[in-house]
């Protein structure tokens, strides 16, 4: 994966991230045990807070991924206290969309939540190999994560890091990771920045309030990605002082999609470019007007385009 979230306080407003540690690690190999109950196959990876293993769980008898909180988290109220409220947020989820909590662990000495073990690349792998993907595809994938998000906010649920890393391909796709995600009856004042940062929309980048609208930013990030290549925003330096130079997304806009690919219909363009508006208000009001706009694109497309449209190849325009 090539962007991971951050989620850390900061310790005044304008001052820029701390270098995060060396992660701490359990050192579990292949074969070795979780717990009695799930057996190590391969390391997923993972980030600053949880490591990510596929298993075996010998209880539900089938491989599984199982995030397990990392040694140096075990003493950080604030982890321990974020470990339960993503798998209490998720065990009440039931979505095709959504990749599905099995069962959780918050007893010492390994803390762990136990998902299903989704087999399909992730978007980012895709883009990560040079995959050409049909637009037609695209828009179906992105109308299905637009899906799981309206799911999750008529539940009062944001879950601000919506990114290519985080959305599968395969059948159903899956909109992955709830580790940031919270509970927003209306609109949420952040505390801190979270995030990926380059998919981060600017109320996020502010310490602003957030709300659905935060998210629609995060997928018309994604959708933009997917269908040039590129993201809409290049990195900025969180190493450096001023917050504009950290998140280029608070001065600058991105490409327009059409002089990025020309032969994208009209319609599309103005979708993806409204969902990357700076002010939330001016972006899609919902998950189901971003839906509804989206099959209207769909709905323009001719039967050549959905057999055969890779990233790059010309199609009449509309």
């Amino acid at each position: 994966m090539r962007a991971h979230a951050q989620e850390e306080d900061q310790a005044e407003e304008n001052a820029p991230p701390v270098a995060p540690e060396a992660e701490s690690s359990w050192g579990l190999d292949v074969g070795q045990e979780i717990d009695p109950s799930l057996v190590v196959m391969s390391d997923l990876g993972g980030g600053s807070r949880y490591e990510v293993f596929a298993a075996w769980d010998r209880d539900l008898f089938c491989k599984v991924a199982v995030k397990v909180l990392r040694p140096d988290r075990l003493d950080s109220e604030r982890s321990l206290a974020s470990f339960e409220r993503e798998a209490m947020m998720a065990e009440g989820l039931r979505h095709p969309n959504l990749v599905r909590l099995l069962r959780w662990n918050g007893r010492l000495p390994r803390p762990y939540i136990v998902l299903e073990h989704i087999s399909a690349p992730s978007l980012d792998d895709l883009l990560d190999q040079e995959v050409n993907l049909s637009v037609p595809d695209i828009l179906l994938l992105a109308i299905r994560m637009l899906s799981a998000l309206h799911y999750l906010h008529e539940r009062s649920l944001l879950h601000l890091d919506v990114k290519p890393s985080n959305v599968t391909t395969g059948d159903p796709p899956r909109l992955l990771d709830l580790s940031i995600a919270r509970f927003a009856p209306g609109p949420l004042a952040l505390r801190h920045a979270i995030g990926t940062p380059i998919y981060m929309a600017p109320e996020q980048c502010r310490h602003e309030h957030v709300m659905p609208a935060t998210d629609i930013f995060g997928l018309g990030a994604t959708l933009y990605e997917a269908l040039t290549g590129v993201a809409p925003f290049r990195d900025g330096d969180q190493k450096a002082q001023a917050r504009e130079e950290r998140y280029p997304q608070l001065v600058e806009r991105p490409v327009p999609l059409r002089e990025v690919m020309p032969e994208v219909p009209a319609l599309l363009h103005q979708f993806v470019m409204s969902c990357l508006e700076p002010d939330p208000s001016r972006r899609p009001r919902s998950a189901i007007d971003a839906a509804v706009m989206l099959h209207r694109v769909l709905e323009g497309f001719g039967e050549d385009d959905y057999l055969a449209w890779p990233r790059g190849s010309e199609v009449r325009p509309r």
